[in-house]
């Protein structure tokens, strides 16, 4: 992760890099008109800065009595370098951001500490330093070593350890500076004149750049080095070619100093004897350093809101933001579109105009302490001399004159000269404030004032307007004429009215408006825009139609709406200055149901505050020059609209704390989350030149289906997460279309033991236990009842055979012998004695069968080869020429099995002798290791089996054999067919057949089901 999140990080810092040569501080705006930002002890700013760096990842450091400090743009944060129970001091002297990402602070009280990812590496006396002595300054060689100056010499930091440089490098005595010049090579500025290292070298060079001998170094513009000479303090280009242009890559690392050159080669310097100075490189040369501020206007002191008159360094960053230590915080200066007007003291609700000539006034009614003013804007205010009072409206007639509405006053300028004029009976007494001026293309000029109503101006005076036409009696905030001439009227009731002629048409809500009192009425491309408290619309037919932009909000409350010369439409609200191009307006106006893209500019971008809301209106105007104005609630700014700044790349995004149940996980391993399930994400965007611009979306791959929009928040939660692997993703933008992702973290979230494969398996084990066990239970359930019927059958099978011995048998027994006392009377020679010895000869065959069936009925076992002598001897019994076949190795038959398959034999041959007519009938017995099968089968003349159990006759023993066929657990299979012959066919599965287990109860309860089955079928 590591590895994706360093080449993430380096392909933003190359994105950023491309477009810092673009950007720098406007040399034609003085220091006041650029964008000032001081951060003192109530924003969190340290004092006192003797250093300030910028390292490779973007991060702004500050070196303090107090400590190290690191700022992002949101907050400063202390970065503790000694152990947390070290009794030396935290103070820190010099910083030096180095090529690869390393910082590099000189202590106070000596030693040197180095930064690299988190990691603090502290180097002292152990380490080659000297013990007590401050690292002044520290810069790099080609090489890649570190070195330092101090009041006892240089060391160098080869990679290991410091060494001192002796006299064999050719170093001069007492070094005062180091300075790179970008070429690849290391100087040294000493008393006794400059030494370059070359690249790879081991000896110092001097070379002549100052016939003062001294002085100090400085990268110029193109690359050029420039000297400050000691005497008088002059500056100059540096002689021979390292005083000409030479490519320099822009770098992604900046350090202070206390004067510095920017890209665009405006001069910075604290040295001057004005608390900050700049200027452009051909006042420097004239001038020098100590006459600098005394000839050059482009100061800025506490008085025009530095944070302190004692400033200490300064440096520009890799944006191109000049940033400014003082004794009591920091102050940034940075270049934007807008650019704010400065006035000697403060004031409020400006009212724009233009005269004929070209010159743009404002009048303020701020109605404080200081007297209101009329100021000529050039674009720095100049009051304009024996004029006083507030401004509420102003309006440029066609012919240049400028007309300025007060309380209960009205003025007409030419020349820059205001004369006061009349106003209607009545106003000047009771203070009415002209709350709107304009002229018709009827030339009637139309004031409206407050509490009195409409008037216009014609040859006659002042006559109400309603003499012209039906006019309510509220009067209008705004007046504005359109092109073809005819005035337009707006109320706070948000209805707004056209006069054309005297003609007055209403339009309300039933014509798309009542959307708030209206604050705006415009001209532009052609279409008439009126703008209210809650929305933008246009006039389309007789009409208006809404303006939908993407961020709610942002079109609301516009109180100016102007078009620049390139066609451009700029629409100033609560929300800032909202600008469309030409086609994106056109866009707008075909597809108004379509959300516009908007993308305010705000206080960031220089603006004075949101649009000033009540009088003067409107608040945007634009000049003939092409510059564009915009009167804000807390001030008054301009922008020239051919002159954009380049647009920041996306900052970087850092993820600075990810916590999970309480604990904290460091954001660059793997987050695993074994027992809290929520989640909560700390981030930031490394953004010190222009925090409040920033915009941030995340997201979590594997619970999120997109985007999280969260604006300026810095901070994600998350709850109940699954069990699984994520991927949090956080990107950063200044205008949400280019986003910077420079950091993700992967996170997983462990399964609680109920929610592990394991514990699954274990459920599974559990509940396979369990249905086994109430399987075991039923069985034995089922098996205790089987074998309690069993028992009862056992019982009464006892019963009955006692009942058939003591009756039956012995009453037949009797009989047999009271015939055979009979036939024993009859003599030899009698024809009926052979036929009653054969009758009791099978009486007494009966009786010995009857006697097995007892002794059956008392065991309920029957030998295994019984059944096959059974079958045989039912055979002769029967028909001497039935044919009993036997094949496979004999095996113990169950007694109940034996039983039913000689019943459904004796009845299978039973029918076979009376219904077939046969001429063979054979019997098969098949003993088989998985199944026993009977077979009675003949050759006779067959039957249609659907015939065989008809509804009504139930002669036929076929439903008793599948009967006892179910009952046993056997399939019974019966083919047959007219003239064909029929085959019985009984197979009994060997688990049920044989002697062996629970032989004997399984098969009944097994068959029981084929029993009620087979019922079933014959009710059926």
């Amino acid at each position: 992760m590591g590895f994706m999140k360093a080449v993430a990080l380096l392909a933003c810092l190359t994105l950023c890099s491309a477009s810092y040569s673009a950007r720098a501080t406007d040399a034609t705006r003085t220091l006041a008109q650029l964008q000032h930002t001081a951060l003192r002890g109530e924003d969190g700013a340290p004092a006192g800065a003797t250093a300030m760096a910028q390292t490779e990842d973007g991060w702004l450091w500050l070196s303090t009595p107090a400590g190290l400090y690191r700022y992002d743009g949101f907050s400063f944060e202390k970065v503790p370098l000694l152990p947390p129970m070290s009794n030396e001091t935290n103070a820190t002297w010099s910083l030096f951001a180095a090529p690869g990402g390393d910082l590099w602070v000189g202590l106070a009280n000596g030693g040197v500490a180095r930064l690299r990812h988190g990691a603090v590496t502290l180097y002292d006396q152990a380490d080659g330093l000297p013990h007590g002595v401050v690292v002044l300054g520290m810069r790099s060689a080609s090489d890649g070593a570190i070195w330092g100056v101090t009041e006892v010499g240089l060391f160098r930091f080869d990679g290991v350890r410091w060494k001192h440089v002796d006299a064999s490098w050719g170093v001069p005595d007492r070094p005062k500076q180091l300075f790179d010049d970008g070429r690849g090579g290391l100087w040294i500025g000493a008393p006794a004149g400059f030494y370059r290292l070359a690249p790879h070298a081991r000896h110092f060079e001097r070379i002549e750049l100052s016939p003062h001998g001294g002085g100090m170094l400085l990268r110029g513009p193109q690359g050029r080095i420039v000297v400050i000479d000691h005497g008088g303090g002059q500056v100059r280009l540096a002689e021979g070619d390292w005083g000409k242009s030479h490519a320099v890559d822009q770098e992604r690392r900046a350090n202070s100093d206390t004067v510095t050159f920017d890209r665009d080669g405006n001069l910075w310097t604290v040295a001057c004897a004005a608390d900050l100075c700049r200027g452009s490189w051909q006042d420097v040369q004239r001038e020098g350093i100590h006459g600098f501020d005394a000839s050059v206007p482009q100061t800025f002191g506490e008085s025009a809101g530095l944070s302190s008159e004692a400033t200490m360094t300064l440096m520009e960053d890799r944006d191109g933001d000049v940033w400014v230590s003082t004794k009591m915080g920091v102050d940034r200066f940075r270049d934007s579109w807008l650019a704010r007007v400065r006035f000697p003291s403060t004031e409020s609700y400006f009212a724009l105009v233009e005269d004929g000539d070209g010159r743009v006034f404002t009048g303020t009614s701020a109605r404080s302490v200081h007297m209101d003013r009329l100021w000529a804007l050039t674009p720095d205010p100049v009051a304009l001399s024996g004029f006083g009072g507030a401004v509420v409206s102003a309006f440029r007639d066609t012919d240049g004159t400028v007309w300025l509405g007060g309380t209960g006053k009205l003025w007409r300028m030419r020349d820059g000269r205001p004369v006061a004029v009349d106003l209607p009976r009545g106003a000047a007494s009771r203070d009415a404030i002209v709350q709107a001026i304009a002229r018709d293309g009827a030339g009637r000029l139309w004031i409206s004032m407050r509490l009195m109503g409409v008037f216009a101006l014609d040859d006659d005076g002042w006559v109400p307007a309603a003499q012209i036409a039906a006019f309510p009696e509220l009067a209008p905030a705004l007046i504005h004429v359109d092109r073809q001439g005819r005035p337009w009227f707006g109320y706070l009731d948000g209805s707004v009215a056209l006069l054309d002629g005297t003609k007055l048409t209403r339009y309300g809500a039933d014509q798309g408006l009542g959307l708030g009192p209206v604050t705006a009425i415009a001209s532009v491309d052609g279409h008439l825009v009126v703008a209210a408290e809650h929305a933008l619309t246009f006039l389309d037919g007789d009409r208006f139609v809404r303006v939908v932009p993407d961020r709610a909000g942002a079109l609301d409350s516009a109180t100016g709406i102007v078009e620049s010369k390139d066609g451009g439409i700029w629409i100033y609200g609560t929300a800032g200055v909202t600008h469309f191009t030409r086609s994106e307006w056109r866009a707008v106006l075909a597809h108004p149901e379509r959300p516009a893209h908007v993308d305010p500019l705000t206080m960031e971008d220089g603006l004075g505050g949101p649009a000033q809301l009540v009088r003067p209106l409107p608040t945007a105007l634009a000049s003939r020059d092409g510059r564009l104005w915009f009167a804000g609630a807390q001030g008054l700014a301009w922008l020239d609209p051919t002159r954009q700044p380049a647009p920041r790349p996306p900052p970087p995004t850092v993820i600075r704390r990810i916590v999970s149940g309480g604990k904290s996980f460091d954001p660059d391993a793997v987050v695993v989350m074994k027992r809290s399930r929520d989640l909560d994400v700390s981030y930031t965007a490394i953004a010190p030149g222009y925090p409040n611009g920033v915009t941030f979306r995340y997201r979590l791959d594997g619970e999120d289906a997109g985007w999280h929009d969260a604006g300026s928040r810095r901070e994600a939660s998350y709850g109940q997460l699954r069990p699984g692997r994520y991927t949090f993703i956080v990107e950063a933008s200044y205008d949400r279309v280019r986003w910077n992702r420079a950091e993700t973290v992967d996170i997983e979230v462990l399964p609680r033991f109920i929610e592990s494969v394991w514990f699954k398996l274990l459920c599974v084990l559990v509940l396979g236990a369990f249905i086994w066990s109430v399987h075991r239970w039923r069985v034995g359930a089922l098996t205790s009842q089987l074998r309690l019927r069993l028992n009862e059958r056992h019982n009464e099978r006892e019963r009955i055979a006692r009942e058939l011995h003591d009756t039956l048998l012995q009453g037949a027994q009797g009989l047999v012998l009271r015939f055979q006392a009979l036939v024993d009377r009859l003599s030899d020679d009698d024809a009926s004695r052979a036929a009653l010895e054969r009758a009791i000869d099978r009486a007494e065959h009966l009786l010995v069968e009857g006697r097995d069936r007892v002794q059956g009925l008392r065991s309920g076992r029957t030998s295994g080869g019984e059944l096959a002598d059974r079958l045989a001897m039912l055979a002769r019994d029967m028909d001497e020429t039935i044919v009993v076949h036997v094949s496979g190795k004999p095996r113990n038959v169950n007694g109940l099995v034996q039983d039913e398959i000689y019943s459904i034999v004796r009845e299978a041959l039973g029918n076979a002798i009376q219904h077939s007519h046969a001429r063979i009938i054979a019997v098969s017995l098949q003993f088989s290791r998985r199944v026993l099968q009977v077979a009675v089968h003949d050759d006779g003349v067959g039957f249609l089996e659907s015939v065989v159990v008809p509804h009504e006759d139930k002669r036929f023993g076929v439903i008793g054999m599948r009967e006892r066929a179910a009952h046993i657990g056997a399939r019974f299979t019966l083919r047959t067919a007219p003239l064909r012959g029929t085959e019985i066919r009984l197979a009994v599965p060997a688990r049920f057949a044989y002697l062996h287990g629970t032989a004997g109860i399984l098969p009944r309860w097994r068959s029981s089901w084929r029993a009620r089955r087979a019922r079933r079928h014959r009710d059926s």
